[in-house]
């Protein structure tokens, strides 16, 4: 599957754990963070606008849950230990 975050095309392999529509979505999410982020500060570099996003998206989960209230200190430590896991995963297949 392919999909465009901030003007770059990543291929990313399907593991079938997760469905394509939401990695869809989630890679959109990404790509309005990282514009926003980048029309606030456009002298930035992309990485620094990569990581500023990912901060925001970060306090964006960790502050609020589907139900409106703060998400549990072990679930957010879950979801950082996700993300990095996955980051991970991602800068393999793109070295592959």
């Amino acid at each position: 599957m392919v999909v465009e975050i901030f003007g770059v095309s990543y291929t990313l392999r399907e593991d079938g754990a997760t469905d394509a529509e939401r990695i869809r979505e989630l890679a959109r999410r990404v790509d309005r963070k990282m514009r926003e982020v980048a029309d606030h500060s456009p002298s930035l570099d992309a990485e620094r606008i990569a990581i500023l996003a990912a901060v925001n998206l970060a306090n964006e989960s960790s502050s609020s849950s589907e139900d409106g209230e703060e998400v549990e200190d072990g679930r957010f430590v879950e979801m950082v230990e996700r993300v990095s896991s996955l980051t991970s995963e991602l800068e393999a297949a793109l070295d592959s």
